[in-house]
């Protein structure tokens, strides 16, 4: 029987990452008569948290638990990271951040048949970097043929080097507008099946960021995407020119779309206009495409040529006919400085606008580009090359404060510099904030979810709730809620956002969702989306269940903790709870789906399919409490999504389970019904009271 119980306690934990059982037995270093197992933890690092689960044992019952040594690496040291619950014994890790990658090694000492037992480098931490190493690729390119796109298979693979704690999600860096490529979560580059747009030809480089639970870490240098074709087209910022007969001439750079790789151009034929004679006196960069003419021409006024080129690249060859058009004119009006200016801009942050320059400038065949820009403003402005306008796209960041913006007009003849004053104010509709404070005397309110312990059920319009914001004095916001839990028939004043609550349900709780915009219709509009509870808990069999705050704000990636509640009307001995059914997401700011755990998609569906998975079963029981009981996983508490502590009633959640299959966080909240018995037969928990004592909000903020 000694023997079948060892077997059944070295079965695998699903946690983090993979664990192994570790034993001390009566024939290694403990005074006898007990046998102890801990799993070894071997996917946790530097900012991480963790419980383990309790140890499991042969022999009298151990309490009394206790940590009397620890090493790393075999060497003695002391550390306020690693605390035992002296009940239960389970260890718990904590303040990670300067741990040092390596193998930890806790001695256990604990009280059982009356006797002290001491357990040497029973429990093993490995702690690993935050980050791998460096990064391994099948192929330092990514080389997708233009005429391919649809039908291309082309991959590389990324491989992490050395130790780190278990990757959660590639991702790749490109620019906004251009996420040509993708990156899976097995670390398969590939093209993004996913972008809405055209994909252009060039080289393309592709930083690859790595994300794990500990940390992230940007790669750079190690690949490049390349979309490769034969030259596709041709444009000119102008088609066309005009020179002055004699003079010099210099046309604008084109644009090629294309691959950029050994590009050269030349003129395959220039054709006169009716009435005008041929020439051999235009010229072509072979590197740039840039149009010129020598001074001290003779073509004659009013001849009009019109250039066919070709382009070739490392990809083919392609002929462009009318690429451009040169005309041959008497005069060309030289840029006149006085005339080229610019009114002052006043932006708001964020803001979209466009500038144009003043009415009265004088100056033929100009072309407009930036001087020098300030940093602040590199990458966030756009001038078109014809015309002169400035412009910034709305949602662009540049910081508040006042700005000198060179803008250089130049033609043949000459060219003049101006200033573009610009000035990026505040947004007078931004604000960040709404809160309804609470009813449960937490300060400081802003500190806390807008939550409200409601005494009586049905119409509750008496309870009107009044908001603050950091809205600016003045502002008018327009208020709108969603109804997401219970509160039927619940009301908000759009314009002064009281809300009047109403349609709650004894023992259950409440979740609106309020939204105030200001500047609706306006450059500036701003919305800000705020959650706010409610929870009306009366006695249930006689029994008073009461958590303060009833909204855990917990961060998913760390896990964490609730207060305990209070309980009244049982002896404590005698009180024992659990997650038992109806459990239901909705999502605050996250991309997830709403829904319990059998709505296909929805985050909760997610998460019952991992933690099915983490303990290795291949069928997912959408129906079952398991995932988030503490009496279903006793003896396996990492696995659990979350469950009540079954000594303080504290709600824990546990770290990085509250994440989907890319490895985006849950942010959002969560209800589900607990069943509570108050005989002290835990067994029968299942069919006891039901009571919706808590609410969990999931927030990376937190």
């Amino acid at each position: 029987m000694k023997s079948l119980f060892r077997n059944i306690c070295l079965a695998v934990l699903g946690l983090l990452g993979a664990a192994a059982f570790t034993a001390c037995g009566e024939d290694e270093t403990s005074d006898g008569g007990l046998d102890l197992y801990y799993a070894s933890i071997v996917d946790i690092g530097p900012s991480m948290l963790f419980n383990s689960d309790a140890p499991t044992w042969y022999g009298p019952t151990p309490s009394e638990f206790a940590i009397t040594a620890i090493t790393l690496n075999d060497a003695v040291i002391t550390s306020e990271s690693f605390a035992i619950n002296s009940t239960t014994g389970v260890v718990s890790i904590t303040h990670t951040e300067n741990l040092e990658p390596g193998v930890y090694k806790l001695t256990v000492s604990c009280l059982s048949g009356g006797v002290r037992h001491t357990f040497k480098d029973i429990f093993t931490v490995h702690m690993s970097p935050a980050t791998p190493e460096a990064l391994e690729l099948s192929s330092p390119t990514l080389e997708i043929p233009y005429a391919e796109l649809e039908t291309s298979e082309a991959k590389v693979t990324v491989t992490p080097v050395g130790e780190s704690v278990s990757i959660q999600s590639y991702s790749l860096v490109q620019p906004e507008g251009a996420e040509y490529f993708a990156i899976s979560l097995a670390g398969e580059v590939t093209l993004n099946a996913d972008f809405k747009g055209e994909v252009m030809p060039g080289n393309y480089p592709l930083p690859i960021t790595v994300k794990t639970y500990a940390g992230e870490m940007t790669y750079e240098g190690l690949l490049t995407g390349r979309i490769t074709s034969e030259p596709l087209s041709v444009s000119y910022p102008t088609s066309s020119g005009r020179i002055e007969a004699g003079l010099s001439f210099l046309g604008t750079t084109p644009t090629l779309k294309g691959s950029p790789d050994e590009v050269a151009w030349a003129i395959r034929q220039v054709r006169p206009g009716e009435g005008s004679p041929e020439t051999d006196l235009i010229k072509i960069d072979p590197a740039t495409g840039v149009i010129s003419v020598d001074e001290g021409n003779d073509l004659q006024v009013g001849a009009v040529y019109t250039l066919d080129l070709t382009v070739t690249n490392s990809f083919g060859s392609t002929d462009f006919d009318g690429a451009y058009t040169l005309t041959v004119v008497d005069y060309i009006e030289p840029i006149d400085a006085s005339s080229f200016a610019y009114d002052p801009v006043e932006a708001i942050q964020g803001g979209e606008f466009k500038a144009e320059k003043r009415s009265g400038f004088v100056g033929d065949e100009a072309v407009f580009a930036f001087g020098t820009l300030p940093a602040a403003v590199e990458g966030q402005l756009t001038i078109d090359q014809a015309t002169g306008a400035v412009s910034a796209a709305k949602g662009h960041s540049i910081p508040l404060g006042d700005y000198e913006i060179p803008v250089v007009a130049s033609n043949l003849k000459g060219q003049a510099e101006t200033t573009l004053r610009l000035t990026v104010g505040e947004n007078p509709y931004y604000f960040t904030t709404i809160s309804y404070g609470n009813n449960l005397g937490l300060t400081p309110a802003e500190n806390y979810a807008s939550q409200f312990r409601c005494p009586t059920s049905g119409d509750l319009t008496s309870l009107q709730l009044t908001p603050t914001t950091d809205a600016k004095p003045g502002t008018q916001l327009t208020w709108s809620i969603a109804i997401k839990h219970q509160c039927s028939g619940t009301l908000i004043d759009s314009q002064t956002g009281v809300i009047s609550p109403k349609g709650f349900k004894a023992g259950n709780g409440g979740l609106i969702l309020v939204t105030a915009t200001a500047g609706k219709g306006q450059v500036g509009e701003t919305s800000v989306t705020v959650p706010v509870f409610f929870s009306f808990i009366q006695a249930v069999s006689g029994v008073t269940i009461h958590y303060t705050p009833f909204v855990f704000q917990v961060n998913p990636r760390t896990g964490g903790t609730s207060a305990a509640p209070t309980v009244e009307g049982v002896d404590p001995s005698l009180f024992a709870i659990d997650y038992r059914r109806t459990f239901n997401y909705y999502n605050i700011a996250g991309p997830h789906t709403d829904g319990q755990p059998s709505v296909a998609g929805s985050l909760m569906n997610i998460v019952w399919s991992s933690y099915y998975t983490s303990i290795g079963s291949a069928t997912v029981n959408t129906g079952s409490k398991d995932p988030v009981s503490y009496y279903s996983n006793s003896s396996r508490l990492s696995s659990a999504l979350c469950y009540v502590d079954p000594t303080t009633k504290a709600l824990v959640v546990n770290p990085n389970k509250w994440v989907d299959g890319n490895g985006v966080a849950a942010n959002g909240a969560m209800i589900g019904q607990m069943t509570f018995v108050t005989d002290g037969n835990s067994g029968n928990v299942s069919n006891g009271s039901q009571v919706f004592p808590i609410w969990i909000w999931f927030d990376e903020k937190f």
